[in-house]
C-alpha cells in the first residue's frame, strides 16, 4: 500500500502534540565527520525538507531507538561492519527549552489522514518528505515530528526542524564506540560486530 499524501486541509487539522520539557535528554548516533548537532539540508533523509529549505536533526527518546535508526538499516543484518562503527559517534542532546512536536504515530496518524506507511515505507521518500514540509508549514509552528523507528517500532524518534536549534545543546559525546554499553545495545538485537577483513 502506498502511503497517503498530506490532505489539502492539513493546516486546519489539529495534530496530536508531544511536548518535550526542558531538562530532558535525547539520544543520537551521528557521522563522526559532522557536528553532533547537525541539521541535514540534503534531500536524502526520510523526513528532510523536499527542497532543502530547512534542516532536520534526527534523534531518539532512548539509546536503543538511536541505535536502531543508525545501525539496523539493512534488514536481517546479524553483524555490524567494524568500519561502520568507526564512522559513528554518540551524543546526548540536552533540551534547553520545551520542544513542541507533531505526533506522526499512533492516534496522531488518523487525525492527520496519515498511515504508518509514511514513516515505515522504503524509498523513494517523496511522500514522507511532503509530510515533513506540510507539518513544518503548519500554523502551530511545530519544532519537529515524533514518529516510531522503522526497524524497531517500539522506539520513539524525533525529526527536529532547524527552527528549534536554539533549544538544544550538546550534553556529552562519545567518539569511541568500542565499549560495553554499545555492545549491549547490539546484543539486544542479536547483532554482533564483524571482524575486520584479513
Amino acid at each position: 500500500m502506498t502511503a497517503p499524501s498530506p490532505p489539502g486541509d492539513i493546516a486546519k487539522r489539529h495534530p496530536n502534540r508531544i511536548l518535550i520539557p526542558a531538562g530532558r535528554t535525547l539520544h543520537r548516533f551521528y557521522s563522526i565527520a559532522r557536528d553532533p548537532i547537525f541539521f541535514d539540508t540534503g534531500v536524502d533523509g526520510r523526513l528532510n525538507a523536499p527542497d532543502g529549505s530547512y534542516g532536520v536533526l534526527y534523534a531518539a527518546h532512548k539509546q536503543t531507538g538511536a541505535f536502531a535508526e543508525a545501525f539496523l538499516r539493512v534488514p536481517g543484518r546479524t553483524q555490524l561492519p567494524d568500519d561502520l562503527i568507526a564512522r559513528k559517534a554518540y551524543v546526548r542532546i540536552g533540551v534547553k527549552q520545551p520542544l513542541n512536536l507533531a505526533k506522526l504515530a499512533g492516534k496522531g496518524l488518523a487525525r492527520l489522514g496519515a498511515t504508518a506507511e509514511v514513516t515505515h515505507d522504503g524509498l523513494p521518500y517523496d511522500v514522507p518528505q511532503s509530510w515533513s514540509a506540510a507539518l513544518h508549514a503548519h500554523p502551530a509552528g511545530f519544532d519537529g515530528i515524533v514518529y516510531t523507528a522503522r526497524h524497531d517500532d517500539e522506539q520513539t524518534c524525533f525529526a527536529i526542524f532547524d527552527r528549534a536549534s536554539d533549544k538544544l545543546e550538546e550534553a556529552g559525546r562519545v567518539t569511541d564506540l568500542d565499549a560495553e554499553w554499545f555492545y549491549a545495545l547490539a546484543n539486544a538485537y542479536d547483532v554482533g560486530v564483524a571482524p575486520p577483513p584479513a
